[in-house]
């Protein structure tokens, strides 16, 4: 034959592939061979496979048009002249209205001006979830300084190294904190006599520029959050005021909060989702609902929102899948719930999402908490994280920084008004992280996410994220994002630990929990190691279980082989010394190694040491009360931890004789429905 052309045939399996995407691949290839015959010197990293049409829709997807710039201090101001009588918040019975919210904390910043606060300036913030923490942010947003939020809980080495990093000028605290907290800053104590009176004799009038030591400007910082860092310290995220306003628009298209709504606040001040729950009520003039720092999800946590008439939330995917929608009691006004933090299971969506909005969330703490937030998801849909809200632009890159099409995996790059200033005094980390956009305007940054995600269409035709997991060994546990090599830090920083490689597995309850692998000295036991961390991490961030090795597995080419490391063991010995002696003990015992997937626990067994965790003692929590006809709470199981001291509480605090312990019983053929999937 005389025909020199190349022809080319696609065929397809259409319960696999939609004629659509048939067509797309062949037009990439197509265009891939086109490059390889006109332009042979082309280099592979340069060639673009997108059609311009998809070019143009793809690099980059926006989310529309930002907003005018507020700083903080103007959002919370906006909200208090709304309706300075309206409620605006409500803790523990006590109800604030936003007149003398706004007037107590103007007192309190004027008083911080004097200690130095203001615009390019940090103050720590060293109070638990509370009233007295949010007047705390409010009168620090009014100063134009940034609030720095420091959990005292966290180990004291950990707080000295945030307060040391972060250089801040004062901070803000209660007097049953203040014990915990360094002497290297002072700090002033809220609920003390004599700052009581020093804050009243201050004047109650509105700030301005005029009272504070400089202008304050979009582009100063409203916060500073820390994060797990690889290199053994925390570091510390710099989030100007310039995407806040942004955030409350999305908030306000998404989620549709009004003047009349009750905002529940339930994340903790040290997490960037604390602002989510502030500006979705602030940027309203809503009522925000303060849970008390006890409750961590479970029945407490569905219950707490059926007292207190909650009717928009933003809860960890993970607090919220410890929830039972059956627990609301009927309370049918919880309308608008956002879950982010971590992957949302369909399982999920199939329990919360009838007879309410259920949205799926996405953002960095390096993009103002939120860039993506999806449409109300429903049983047996994808569940995406959506498109970007407004003012976010973002890119799907493959390793060549080019962008992919449709349906292709890549990394996520988000640009806009949302993008953090960097990690401060980290400038190499800052520059790795926030690089030059190539697809934006000139000068324009976007950060590098590190996440793997895919762009698909949406029922509206536009797209949406879908998100597919790490391209990094950063992981995330319980909604905690960590940096594993902060804990070999830790770890390695120890006199007998040679080795330390940390990475997630499966726990026994199916929940993802850190393993932590090492090499020392063989009179090192796991139990001292944990103890040595808890002194110096997070609670979050010490691992389930340590493992001693004798050497460590290697590649061919001599990196981790992370799959030769041998599974951690989290069952207890059947020793008989350790078997429950009483049907309290017994019952407890079991409901520990239910909920932990293991077939036994001792009676002296630790419930956290052995994989559980702060949600998974929900579970427990209605298991035992369930069994024993008792009304324990989370804060019970935190305090008595162990099967043989729990039940000489439970034997103190029951009226009732305990059930029987359960047996074996016959399945029937067909499992009723619950309320729920009734509905």
């Amino acid at each position: 034959t005389t025909d020199t052309t190349l022809h080319l045939k696609f065929e397809f399996l259409p319960e696999f592939l939609s004629r659509n995407d048939t067509e797309a691949i062949a037009a990439h290839m197509c265009r891939a061979l086109e490059v390889i015959a006109t332009a042979p010197e082309t280099t592979v990293a340069s060639v673009r496979l997108l059609g311009d049409d998809e070019f143009r829709a793809l690099a980059p997807v926006r989310g529309g048009p930002a907003p005018a710039t507020r700083t903080l201090a103007t959002i919370v101001t906006d909200a208090a002249a709304l309706d300075p009588d309206a409620v605006a918040l409500e803790d523990s019975g006590r109800a604030v209205s936003y007149r003398d919210l706004d007037e107590a904390s103007n007192r309190l910043a004027r008083l911080l001006i004097t200690h130095g606060a203001g615009p390019e300036r940090y103050v720590a913030l060293a109070i638990p979830r509370s009233a007295d923490s949010v007047l705390a942010v409010w009168a620090i947003a009014k100063t134009g300084a940034a609030f720095v939020p420091i959990d005292p809980g966290y180990p004291a080495a950990r707080i000295a190294d945030m307060i040391a990093d972060s250089g801040v000028a004062l901070g803000v605290t209660l007097a049953p904190q203040r014990q915990r907290l360094p002497d290297t800053v002072p700090w002033l104590v809220l609920d003390e006599p004599g700052t009581i009176t020093t804050v009243d004799q201050q004047s109650s009038g509105a700030l301005g520029d005029a009272d504070r030591r400089g202008p304050l400007l979009p582009d100063h910082p409203a916060y500073l959050i820390y994060t797990s860092g690889s290199t053994g310290v925390p570091k510390g995220v710099v989030v100007p005021h310039r995407g806040l306003a942004t955030l409350t628009a999305a908030q306000a298209a998404g989620l549709g909060p009004g003047r009349h709504s009750r905002v529940l606040h339930f994340s903790s001040p040290s997490f960037d989702g604390s602002v989510f729950d502030y500006l979705l009520a602030f940027g309203c003039g809503a009522t925000l609902v303060i849970s008390p720092p006890t409750i961590v999800g479970g029945t407490e946590l569905s219950r707490f929102v059926a007292a207190q008439r909650v009717t928009h939330a933003f809860v960890p995917t993970a607090a919220l899948a410890s929830a039972d929608p059956d627990d609301l009691d009927g309370y049918d006004g919880f309308g608008e719930i956002l879950v982010a933090g971590e992957a949302c299971p369909p399982g999920l969506v199939t329990r919360w999402s009838r007879g309410r909005a259920l949205r799926n969330g996405y953002g960095p703490t390096e993009t103002t908490v939120m860039s993506n937030i999806s449409a109300p998801l429903t049983p047996g849909s994808e569940v995406t994280v959506g498109g970007p809200v407004a003012g976010a632009d973002e890119v799907v890159l493959d390793a060549r920084l080019q962008p992919v099409p449709d349906g292709v995996p890549g990394e996520l790059y988000i640009a806009g008004s949302g993008l953090a200033r960097g990690y401060h005094r980290r400038p190499g980390l800052t520059a790795g992280r926030f690089v030059a956009a190539p697809y934006g305007p000139a000068g324009e940054r976007m950060y590098r996410t590190g996440d793997i995600v895919r762009w698909i269409a949406d029922t509206s035709g536009g797209r949406v994220v879908e998100y597919l997991g790490r391209a990094d060994f950063q992981v995330k546990v319980r909604g905690f994002r960590i940096e594993p090599g902060e804990v070999d830090a830790v770890l390695g920083a120890h006199p007998d630990v040679e080795y330390a490689a940390t990475l997630t597995r499966t726990g026994p309850a199916g929940d993802p929990i850190l393993v932590s692998y090492i090499v020392g000295s063989a009179e090192l036991a796991p139990a001292r190691l944990s103890a040595y961390l808890t002194e110096r991490l997070p609670a979050h961030m010490v691992p389930g279980a340590i493992v001693p090795i004798d050497r460590i597995p290697l590649t061919p080419v001599g990196k981790l082989d992370r799959a030769a490391l041998p599974a951690p063991r989290f069952d207890s010995p059947a020793d008989p010394a350790h078997r429950p002696t009483s049907p309290v003990e017994e019952t407890v015992a079991n409901a520990f190694a239910a909920v932990l997937g293991l077939e036994h626990v001792g009676v002296d067994d630790n419930f956290f040491e052995a994989g559980g965790n702060s949600l998974t003692a929900t579970r427990v929590v209605a298991r035992v009360n369930s069994m024993l006809h008792t009304h324990i709470d989370v804060r019970t199981v935190f305090e008595d931890r162990t099967p043989r001291v729990l039940s000489t509480h439970l034997d103190h605090d029951s009226n009732d004789a305990p059930l029987p312990v359960p047996t074996p019983g016959n399945q029937p053929e067909f499992v009723p429905l619950s309320p729920a999937q009734q509905r």
